[in-house]
């Protein structure tokens, strides 16, 4: 038996994650951690043992992760890097005794003083698969999407593609990652590369009318200004073979999770009207794990 605990469960990543684990392996050796008895409810109804702790409590920390052989360790989504790293130092030092650690790591880990710091941490401790996930598809597709029903769509990316992953995709991997033979070392998890401009045409098709794109200065891409920028120097090209490898099939394409939202967006319409909403929808409206 082997006896896996899923950390931030009821989040983007966590929550799909869980979705994979249940498909490959026995759901009474899955474990969940999340912060809320309503978070813990709901994956009890899916058949998930959840354990309710949070990543700042050192004491419950270790209290969760007793009879755990492997933990999927998804980052914090704290934004303050100083609280960050103290709450992955707790969850490191809560994980001593067990056999192997997956961490979802971000794209550019080198430049964060969390993750880096966090990254080093693990590969003192042994034991640990850093994956280095990509930037999500949907939040950039999600966006455009609200701007496609007008007929345009817009970005300052300088018409420079951008190499983002699926969080279905990203989640999978994780999930194979923690269940197969120990992979000790660090994955550049990326989808394939995408523009603007075939996310127009991707657009326009799903949505059966003329979607064009334009170009416009950084200060006016909104909040995906800084992450346009960074597309436009070239900073999100950068293809890697990890994610298909991992996954032992091509990760899906701009195309792919473009109708995942759109039908996600179509189903969330129907449950406001038909009665609540899903809670283990597993791809994402946010950007980061």
């Amino acid at each position: 038996m082997t006896h896996i605990l899923i950390t931030g469960a009821s989040g983007r990543l966590g929550g799909a994650a869980v979705r994979s684990l249940l498909a490959l392996h026995p759901a009474a050796e899955l474990h969940a951690l999340v912060r809320t008895p309503e978070a813990a409810d709901r994956l009890v109804r899916i058949g998930v043992d959840a354990r309710i702790a949070d990543y700042a409590d050192p004491l419950r920390l270790a209290e969760a992760f007793r009879g755990i052989d492997r933990l999927l360790f998804v980052s914090s989504p704290v934004l303050d890097p100083g609280e960050r790293l103290r709450q992955h130092r707790a969850v490191v030092a809560a994980a001593t005794s067990l056999e192997h650690i997956v961490y979802t790591s971000i794209q550019g880990a080198e430049r964060d003083p969390a993750h880096s710091a966090t990254e080093a941490a693990l590969r003192a401790r042994g034991g640990t698969t850093i994956l280095r996930n990509g930037f999500y598809t949907e939040p950039f597709v999600s966006a455009a999407l609200e701007q496609a029903r007008n007929g345009s769509i817009a970005s300052a990316t300088a018409s420079q593609p951008l190499a983002t992953a699926s969080i279905a995709d990203l989640a999978d991997a994780a999930a194979r990652l923690v269940l197969g033979s120990p992979h000790e070392g660090l994955l550049e998890l990326r989808g394939p590369a995408w523009t603007y401009a075939e996310l127009a045409a991707v657009l326009g098709g799903l949505l059966e009318r003329p979607v064009d794109h334009r170009d416009v200065a950084v200060a006016d891409a909104g909040p995906f200004g800084p992450l346009h920028a960074a597309a436009a120097a070239g900073l999100l090209a950068h293809q890697t073979d990890d994610l298909r490898l991992t996954l032992g099939h091509d990760p899906r394409r701009i195309g792919e999770v473009a109708a995942e939202v759109l039908a996600d967006v179509e189903s969330a319409g129907n449950a406001s009207t038909d009665g609540p909403e899903k809670l283990d929808d597993p791809r994402a409206r946010g950007g980061r794990p």
